[in-house]
């Protein structure tokens, strides 16, 4: 499972590589449970993969990827799991959670 914590202390990807960055975070969750499997002779291994980002675009990118290629990727914030549907949708966001693009379309349709 990939774990994205969402932070301001996380890492900043830029918006061009955060599809690269989540395929990315996929490939070493895949070759790192497949290391373990080829060692533990255990396919049931769980391997977590966890990391913390400060921008939207790599929560939005974790999202789509879930949908189209059903990984396995939950996210935290503030302590809290919180995790997609199958469509990557989210049942509930907490205040704060990858929500300053929609204040900015609300203030943008407001005006």
């Amino acid at each position: 499972m990939i774990i994205i914590e969402y932070s301001p202390e996380g890492q900043a990807i830029a918006d061009h590589q955060a599809e690269e960055f989540v395929r990315g975070l996929v490939t070493n969750m895949i070759e790192t449970k497949s290391l373990i499997d080829a060692e533990l002779s255990d396919s049931e291994a769980e391997v977590n993969l966890e990391t913390s980002v400060s921008t939207e675009n790599v929560i939005f990118a974790a999202r789509v990827l879930k949908k189209e290629t059903g990984v396995d990727i939950q996210f935290k914030f503030k302590g809290e799991i919180l995790v997609p549907d199958k469509d990557g949708r989210l049942a509930e966001c907490p205040d704060g959670f990858n929500d300053h693009f929609d204040h900015w379309l609300i203030r943008l349709l407001d005006h």
